[in-house]
């Protein structure tokens, strides 16, 4: 994971504070862009902007993007709403479209900022700003968590 912050717009262009994640060794790395409300999305030996998600961030955008460990999905944390969102990830070369599978509703003022997922356990940790605190959740039995259950 990389962090760091840019200000500016356009394709391959930021405006806010990033945080980056690639799914596999040698895959394209995808970038929370919160300030441009999208997921860019980077090769990751060259640094070509190969494309973007925005569909699904119509309210706010993502502040921290990370794929579960099978790679089958991407959580998202959305600072403002406090919501967390989990998106069908496409097929490994391929940028696809962004769908959201489902989400988890924080209480308000909870600002969930970062993301961090085990790849042994597939536990997800939220860093909240507004709680001021990290929450651990842990799925019961598969990587990914019954969200919205």
């Amino acid at each position: 994971m990389a962090r760091f912050w840019v200000c500016a717009a356009g394709a391959g262009f930021f405006l806010a504070s990033l945080v980056l994640h690639s799914r596999l060794c040698g895959s394209p790395v995808w970038i929370a862009d919160r300030g441009n409300k999208r997921i860019q999305v980077f090769d990751k030996d060259t640094g070509e902007w190969l494309g973007e998600w925005k569909s699904c961030f119509t309210e706010e955008g993502p502040s921290s993007v990370r794929f579960t460990p099978d790679g089958k999905y991407l959580i998202v944390a959305q600072l403002n709403l406090s919501r967390l969102s989990l998106l069908a990830a496409p097929p490994v070369g391929s940028i696809g479209d962004c769908s959201v599978i489902s989400t988890i509703q924080l209480p308000d003022q909870v600002l969930p900022h970062l993301l961090e997922v085990d790849r042994k356990t597939g536990a997800i940790y939220v860093a909240e700003i507004g709680a001021k605190q990290v929450q651990k959740y842990v799925p019961l039995n598969s990587f990914v968590p019954a969200f919205g259950a």
